[in-house]
Formats: C-alpha cells, structure tokens, sequence
C-alpha cells in the first residue's frame, strides 16, 4: 500500500517548483518553508475548490476542530462530532474514569441525541463487526479518514460510509448477474475485494467480517457464484472471498463475535487516576 506521506511530500515538491526558484532548498530540509507550503497550499485548495464549485466545507471545519481538540490540556474533551464524520473508540479514560468499553474499532456516525449532562449519545456504525454501537460522544475520538479507494466501476471512494454502500450494491450486483455473467463481472469482483480489504483495514476487522454479512442478508449470492457459466469468467472468488480474512488496522475482531463489555477492576486492582 502506497505511504500517503511520501504522496504529500511529491505534492510538495511539485507545489515548490510552481512557486519558488530553483535555487531555494528543498522543503524537506527547512521544516520552516514546509510549514508554509503546507498553510499556502491549504488556503490555494480552497480557493481551487469554491472556484470548481467543490464542498470542501465540512473537511475544513473537521480538520480544524481536530486542531482545538489537540492545541492543549483546556480543550474540551468531548468532540464536536456530526452526523457522518468517522470515529473511532478511544483507548483511554474518559473524562469520567470509565474504562473504554470496546476494542479501538473505527466507524461513523450515524445517530447523535444530545443529553442534559451535555455528552451527546452517538450510534456509530462499525463495518467490521457489521453493528451499530451505542456509545457517547466522550468515548470517540476523530478516527484517520479512511483513505481514497480507486475502483474500475464505481469510481473513487472516498468515505467509509460510502465504500460500505458499494460493497453493499456490487455485491447485489454480483447476486443479481451470476447466471449472465457479464462482461464487467470480473471487474467489479475485483472492486468488491479491493474495497472489503480497504475497510476491514481501516475500521479494525476482517474482509470476511465486511462481507459475510452481506451474504447472511442474501444467502444466494456465494451460491450462484460457486456455479459460473462454462465457457465464461469464473466468479468462484467471491465464494473463497467470503471466507477470507486480511486482518489489518487496530483490532483483529471475529465478524460474529458480539461486543465484549470489558469489566472494571476491583477496586484494589484498579491503576490510580492520573491527577
């Protein structure tokens, strides 16, 4: 898998060579001239992006309250979050002491009610254990967005949400045309691994874990796929795919393994609160 900083470093330096003469050294020596690439180049994709008409707005916004959340011990710990942004569970003691209830698993919001205490109650789709967790808002933290996914047939994704609902209509798809096989077919067999493998990666899990469940809700699909045409491409690999894992990211978790509520300690075996 392709390092996004060398991605951003050969941004830079190509940004560098557009602006700056020849003779100025290299961004990657002076952390000083790479600290203002950076704000200059954040600022002209903005300006790129409103004259294209694109919506940028809601990256912006997350990135800089990502910004507050880290810029000191006076941040409010509780995150600002919105309906969709990806989280993931936090590994340390909320502000309350509680111990965190779930394995660093990685999703997106997909429910937010605010309460009188002022912790918002989130419901945080999990792709790799296939269930909504119910959590609040002091247990998540901004999770690393998952990383754009080049596919042949459903262009690039960008969105955890959105890799979820490709996977979900390429594999209705593959259902729906295991008998014809199109000529596309193996096609979009190869976009369904690429974008399973991307998500169980990213959201702590399995590819089986991303994708057994889709074959729970439609049993047919691995049936018909074990039984192609003769003389036509053979989609046995959703089958086999299905039965696969690639455990990857922060967790390795079972797909049918439901959510293990971790116990407090007792007291005497609880490690002191940090003051």
């Amino acid at each position: 898998m392709p390092d996004p900083d060398d991605a951003v470093a050969a941004v830079l330096d190509a940004y560098q060579d557009q602006l700056l003469p020849a003779s100025t050294p290299s961004h990657r020596a002076n952390s000083s001239l790479a600290e203002s690439l950076v704000q200059s180049l954040l600022e002209h994709l903005a300006r790129y992006a409103a004259h294209q008409n694109l919506n940028v707005h809601d990256t912006l916004e997350e990135l800089h309250q990502r910004s507050l959340d880290h810029s000191g011990a006076e941040a409010d710990p509780v995150h600002n979050f919105r309906l969709g942004a990806q989280v993931q569970i936090r590994q340390q003691e909320t502000p309350t002491g509680a111990e965190p209830r779930y394995p660093r698993w990685r999703g997106f919001i997909t429910s937010l009610t605010e309460t009188p205490g002022g912790d918002a109650r989130c419901i945080v789709r999990v792709p790799a254990v296939a269930k909504a967790v119910h959590v609040t808002a002091s247990e998540l933290e901004p999770a690393d967005a998952l990383l754009p996914i080049a596919t042949r047939t459903a262009g690039v994704v960008h969105h955890a949400r959105d890799a979820e609902q490709a996977i979900t209509a390429l594999t209705a798809w593959l259902k729906r045309n295991a008998d014809t096989l199109p000529v596309t077919y193996p096609e979009k067999l190869d976009d369904l691994g690429r974008l399973a493998e991307a998500l169980a990666g990213w959201s702590g899990g399995t590819t089986q874990g991303i994708i057994h469940p889709l074959f729970a809700r439609n049993p047919g699909t691995a049936q018909q796929a074990k039984a192609p045409a003769e003389d036509g491409p053979r989609p046995a690999p959703v089958a086999r795919l299905a039965a696969m894992g690639f455990p990857q990211g922060p967790e390795t978790i079972p797909p049918d393994e439901p959510p293990a509520v971790a116990r407090r300690p007792e007291r005497s075996q609880r490690r002191p609160r940090r003051p």
